[in-house]
């Protein structure tokens, strides 16, 4: 089954004193890329999460975003009990020197620079952290999976909609084409003739045939039509192949790409045209189809 690149997965775990929130958005690139916002208190968990990811997902632009909260406020803010005690010192020394009765007050000393230890200072270990994390990311990362296997589905269903058309068209431009074919040889050799008699001079039939051939040979499409046939067989086979297969599926609708234009430009039967004007169409809707399979 073909899996999307297009996805999206969500997961919090709970660890002794704080939650991790892992959410993960997909969207489609030619390569594997991943761009991580995690908050810098756990940022030592960037590689391992993102090694999750490689594991997981072959080909996409893959956003994670990890969310830290502590559930404690003691995990937030705690008192540094040792700068305390020399501002009060200090203070106390200070009021005997200068003969003050003022009056020390603990709030106004847990102001003070260094008083306080805030959250840098208390950021909690590797050890603590990654296992929580692991288990959000695995979680979230069944998820986008999920999502990227339903979407696939949709999309090899279209696809598969989308070539059956194509191939029934092209079946129709190969039954066309050798009458159309044969049409244009007879409008050329009418057309050479009658120049040829403005002119005043004659052609033997075998000349004009040979020239007619020639210049009738410049708009057969037979060779293109079988390329593409070809190509249409291998585009099924690939889709039968499963997952990750869709930078083989650009290459292969970049080749029908190329065949249809070649027919179109060839082709000089306005009726055949029309036709390949359809296989065209079909072509360009599966080379945008194509770049969302992972």
């Amino acid at each position: 089954m073909l899996k999307s690149m297009t996805g999206y997965g969500e997961a919090t775990a709970e660890g002794k004193n704080f939650s991790l929130a892992v959410e993960l958005k997909s969207v489609n690139n030619r390569f594997l890329k991943v761009v991580a916002k995690i908050p810098e208190e756990v940022s030592f968990i960037q590689y391992e999460l993102e090694e999750e990811i490689r594991k997981a997902v072959v080909r996409g632009s893959i956003f994670l975003t990890v969310r830290f909260v502590p559930t404690r406020i003691e995990d937030l803010y705690e008192i540094n009990e040792a700068v305390l005690r020399k501002y009060v010192a200090k203070l106390m020394a200070l009021k005997a020197e200068l003969g003050s009765n003022e009056e020390i007050r603990l709030q106004d000393l847990l102001l003070a620079p260094g008083a306080i230890r805030t959250e840098e200072e208390l950021v909690l270990g590797k050890a603590e952290v990654l296992p929580v994390a692991v288990k959000a990311m695995t979680e979230a990362l069944a998820k986008l999976i999920r999502m990227r296997a339903k979407e696939g589905s949709h999309l090899e269903a279209e696809l598969r909609s989308r070539s059956a058309l194509l191939a029934r068209h092209l079946e129709e431009v190969k039954k066309q084409a050798p009458r159309a074919l044969e049409e244009y040889q007879l409008r050329l050799e009418e057309r050479i003739n009658e120049l040829l008699s403005q002119k005043g001079v004659s052609l033997a039939k075998e000349d004009l045939l040979k020239e007619a051939a020639i210049l009738a040979e410049r708009s057969d499409i037979a060779e293109e039509i079988q390329r593409l046939e070809s190509h249409l067989v291998q585009f099924d086979h690939t889709l039968d192949e499963g997952q990750s297969v869709g930078r083989k599926l650009e290459f292969i609708v970049q080749e029908m790409f190329r065949e249809s234009n070649t027919m179109g430009a060839k082709s000089t039967n306005s009726t055949l045209n029309q036709r390949i004007v359809e296989i065209k169409t079909e072509v360009d809707r599966l080379k945008e189809q194509v770049v969302n399979v992972e």
